[in-house]
């Protein structure tokens, strides 16, 4: 919401704490969204919080019902397969540039934290989400293609929480893991071809472990 470097106003920091904590699983799909617990969690008035909630009904996040008040949609089976099918053609079109422009030393870095998941006891779900997220925002803003990027950009907050969902789906992470140091393996090869196929694989995995709530 905020533009440039000015300070956002009150709507805007709770649009953007309460769009955070959707992302994130902090706020599950069904609960209903009380302005005035949010008002007090958040340290400001109501008025703020209830154009926060106006703005994230308008973009599909919440559904305010008279007499009930806001509550957090579920995403649908349809959002999501929309959402990968996009996901899967950008992103792969966005590796075959972006490899380029990643060091070996950010593979380095990456691949020694996605080693680590390996140890006993994994890392918590969200833990191993962000990191995931990692790899994969780095992969879009390397890229040179100023369109995709505004894309995918604009699609994060989905992605990140139907990402969550599919590793919260997990009985563990190790398969997602070793997919991980495959593509990263790839990279430092700079082997263009096998790496848009392995990346475009994990995608499509990833989106099958996703488990919508009900």
């Amino acid at each position: 919401m905020a533009k440039g470097n000015r300070k956002p106003n009150l709507s805007e920091r709770a649009y953007e704490q309460i769009k955070d904590a959707l992302c994130k699983g902090k706020i599950a799909a069904g609960d209903i969204l009380s302005e005035s617990q949010l008002a007090e969690e958040l340290d400001m008035s109501r008025t703020p919080v209830r154009e926060a909630l106006r703005i994230l009904a308008s973009e599909g996040w919440v559904e305010i019902r008279r007499g009930i008040g806001a509550y957090v949609k579920a995403p649908s089976s349809k959002d999501m397969e929309d959402l990968y099918e996009v996901r899967c053609l950008l992103e792969t079109l966005a590796i075959k540039t972006s490899v380029f422009n990643i060091s070996n030393q950010e593979i380095d870095s990456l691949e020694a934290r996605f080693r680590a998941c390996l140890d006993s006891p994994p890392p918590d779900p969200r833990q191993f989400s962000d990191l995931d997220w990692e790899l994969h925002e780095l992969i879009v803003e390397r890229c040179q293609n100023n369109y995709l990027k505004t894309i995918l950009r604009n699609n994060y907050s989905s992605m990140k929480q139907y990402q969550l969902l599919s590793f919260e789906a997990l009985n563990d992470i190790k398969e997602s893991t070793l997919q991980h140091l495959n593509i990263l393996s790839l990279m430092r090869q700079r082997d263009v071809g096998a790496l848009a196929d392995t990346l475009l694989a994990h995608l499509k995995w990833a989106s099958g472990l996703i488990r919508l709530p009900q």
